[in-house]
């Protein structure tokens, strides 16, 4: 598995991927820190934040898992490589070492977006009251499995579908469908699709009010049901994308 690691970061070297996942993490840190913020929205902005990285990263982060997953299973359809390697490597320990490869880049870019927000928070927009520690460690973790489950899916269909316009498509529709789970009034939509889990496992939900320009937050019942229910599904496509790219014919 080492060695497959190896080769993987040797196939890359040259392809700028720690650079495309850099730059997708600063566009998620500045559309969500960008501009100039009001008094109550200073006051407010651990809560506004908790708000808000929810839905900023169902539109990221599965784009960037879209991206990473596309380039390394184009890699291996390019010049017939799946079976130059498929004869010197198990099939399913290469499958599982692409997997982790391109994850650990998806895993960076979530860190570097919870570590600026933070840092922006206490030392830049100073906003007010205490840093939440429970909150931000349940942000990420809530953060990292839906991505987790969407990136699985996405590297199955790169690593299993020949043609590259594939994982477009399914990331495009996916990433839609996402969005618009969260402003359906249907649960069982935003709950049937891994991307859906970013709005089923928010934490803070908010009013506006348009006479006052004021936003309110509020605490949402932790969906604890919800988190366990992504954990399963990503098993689910982790074994089906395995098995069905093992039994796969070159």
């Amino acid at each position: 598995m080492i060695a497959l690691w190896k080769a993987e970061y040797q196939k890359t070297r040259r392809r700028y991927l720690l650079l495309l996942v850099l730059g997708i993490s600063a566009v998620a840190l500045l559309w969500a820190l960008g501009g100039k913020l009001s008094e109550d929205a200073r006051e407010k902005g651990w809560y506004m934040l908790l708000y808000q990285m929810p839905l900023i990263n169902v539109l990221i982060l599965p784009m960037l898992a879209m991206l990473l997953s596309s380039r390394l299973g184009d890699l291996e359809h390019k010049n017939n490589m799946l079976g130059h390697l498929c004869c010197i490597a198990e099939w399913g320990k290469l499958y599982d070492a692409k997997l982790l490869y391109g994850f650990s880049m998806m895993l960076v870019g979530i860190l570097v977006q919870w570590c600026g927000i933070i840092l922006d928070g206490m030392f830049i927009h100073h906003f007010g009251g205490s840093f939440m520690v429970k909150e931000y460690l349940l942000l990420m973790l809530f953060t990292i499995a839906p991505s987790t489950a969407i990136y699985v899916l996405q590297h199955a269909v790169a690593m299993c579908c020949a043609k590259p316009a594939v994982p477009y498509i399914v990331g495009i529709v996916g990433e839609f469908a996402g969005v618009l789970s969260m402003f359906l009034p249907y649960r069982w939509f935003g709950q049937a699709i891994p991307w859906g889990y970013y709005g089923e496992l928010m934490l803070v939900g908010s009013e506006y009010d348009r006479a006052t320009r004021i936003s309110t937050y509020f605490y949402r019942e932790i969906n604890w049901m919800g988190f366990v229910a992504i954990l399963i599904i990503t098993v689910v496509i982790y074994l089906a994308g395995r098995i069905i790219f093992c039994r796969k014919e070159i």
